[in-house]
């Protein structure tokens, strides 16, 4: 019985965990600022090549151009054919690549925080022991 409660438990801890992430600003700023740069660069890409680039007929195609490249999908059936195009390609692949790392590190330490909290506190236990090792050592010291 116990351990089935235990395992219950560890598939909501998890969740749990998450939820304490979409508590976070950071994790909403990051979120706001990564869907912003995508609609912006849709709305960029929209404006060098609508008109110019067949590929490129509505704002839609664009979006999807940007999600495609932002989350280094890039499907290949959208590109670009401008110079200034390219450049913004460039941009969102290099910014794609880095909201990934950044979203894994957030899921990270969701994940892990309680785990570091513990670590953190066993850490501080120790020096306290060491710093009270040491008086204790500089007592003795001073007695001889």
């Amino acid at each position: 019985m116990r351990s089935r409660i235990k395992r219950q438990v560890n598939k909501i801890l998890p969740m749990h965990r998450l939820l304490w992430l979409m508590q976070r600003p950071v994790f909403w700023r990051l979120t706001i600022g990564v869907h912003g740069l995508i609609l912006l660069a849709a709305a960029m890409l929209f404006w060098f090549e609508g008109g110019i680039n067949p590929k490129v007929q509505s704002f839609n195609d664009a979006l999807y151009w940007a999600i495609a490249t932002a989350t280094t999908v890039g499907y290949g059936d959208v590109t670009v054919s401008t110079p200034a195009g390219r450049w913004l390609a460039m941009g969102l692949m290099v910014l794609g690549t880095l909201f990934h790392a950044l979203y894994t590190a957030l899921f990270a330490v969701a994940l892990m925080k309680p785990e570091i909290d513990l670590i953190e506190r066993e850490l501080m236990q120790e020096e306290q022991e060491v710093e009270n090792l040491s008086r204790r050592v500089d007592t003795i010291s001073e007695h001889r």
